[in-house]
């Protein structure tokens, strides 16, 4: 990047020019969509957070999945002062996978980001993100993750800054610059082009992924996105902020939906790799995702696998009969396969 070009993105925000051609625009440019569920505590915050933003020519939409706490008496009441939000709500619980996207597809904006409402954005990232969108069309920008004690944890790969573009990016979710340089998962810490997205949505429906899902929602998509899109761009600035915090779950439920998950990500990779350029690096990608089945204990032993029993077996099969599953990982596998058919005697 030339000298030049990084001052003017580094004062991107001053560029008045620039500020003054995004304010005229009819549409907001920038849909900033959170799904919600029994997230009404943290909501004052994250609207404050949001409302403070640098860039204010956006829509803030929050897609209620059918919460029974006080979240969306405290939308409504700042809706009444901020004409951008809009809430949508859920006749019934459809979980975050199925919530977000309802919130992409009703979006009016060209690009958007999805912000947990427990969490809180950098007040100047949109503006950074959107300079590279609009300048240099890429479809994906990605920026640091900030998470930890006081001390904080930044999320930062040594991966360089530099746009990656297709076929590269096919294999860019699974490996940086080397295999021990995995790029990370989380949909949050990105700005993605609506028309991508909504691409990646189609690509998902084509194998009936209209599921309900709240663990590896992030990394479903994600997948799609990579495979989708012409164009990614790394920027190495915190635009992210995980913040602490805890909620009341019930345990056996979360148990169950969790193993579900992990399942039904497994059987979508398998299948999509099938006769693929990648397949290799695909099926052994999936033993990561494997062991952390295996590591997840709780989880394991605590679902009852009644339901989901064929379910299982038939993707750990699948799997076994695959010509690039290593016997290491075919002896893991089988592991996994006695501990279902115990568990279901």
């Amino acid at each position: 990047m030339k000298s030049k070009t990084l001052k003017n993105f580094l004062n991107f925000n001053n560029n008045n020019k620039m500020s003054k051609k995004f304010k005229k625009m009819k549409n907001p440019k920038v849909s900033i969509i959170s799904p919600i569920h029994n997230r009404g505590r943290f909501l004052i915050r994250f609207l404050k957070n949001i409302q403070s933003q640098n860039f204010d020519n956006i829509e803030i939409i929050f897609v209620d999945d059918k919460s029974n706490d006080n979240g969306v008496n405290i939308l409504e009441e700042y809706q009444k002062k901020d004409k951008r939000i809009k809430i949508i709500k859920n006749k019934k619980n459809k979980g975050t996978l199925i919530s977000r996207n309802i919130g992409v597809l009703y979006s009016k904006a060209e690009y958007i980001i999805l912000p947990d409402p427990d969490d809180i954005i950098s007040k100047d990232i949109i503006g950074i993100c959107l300079y590279y969108a609009e300048k240099y069309k890429f479809e994906i920008i990605r920026y640091h993750s900030y998470k930890g004690n006081e001390q904080g944890i930044i999320f930062i790969n040594t991966i360089e800054s530099r746009p990656v573009y297709q076929p590269e990016l096919q294999i860019y979710l699974f490996y940086g610059n080397n295999e021990l340089e995995r790029i990370d998962y989380y949909i949050n810490n990105k700005m993605i082009s609506k028309k991508l997205f909504i691409r990646a949505i189609n690509s998902l429906n084509n194998f009936n992924l209209n599921v309900y899902m709240i663990f590896l929602e992030d990394q479903l998509m994600i997948y799609m996105l990579y495979k989708t899109a012409k164009s990614f761009y790394y920027i190495k600035k915190v635009g992210y902020y995980y913040k602490k915090n805890t909620l009341s779950k019930n345990i056996f439920k979360i148990s169950q939906v969790k193993m579900k998950s992990y399942f039904i990500y497994l059987k979508f990779l398998y299948e999509y790799s099938k006769n693929n350029k990648y397949e290799k690096d695909i099926v052994n990608y999936l033993f990561t995702v494997m062991n952390t089945v295996l590591n997840v204990k709780r989880e394991l032993y605590l679902s009852p696998f009644n339901n989901d029993f064929y379910f299982y077996l038939d993707i750990i099969n699948m799997l076994l009969e695959s010509k690039y599953t290593s016997s290491e990982n075919s002896i893991l596998l089988l592991k996994l396969k006695n501990i279902i058919q115990m568990k279901n005697m």
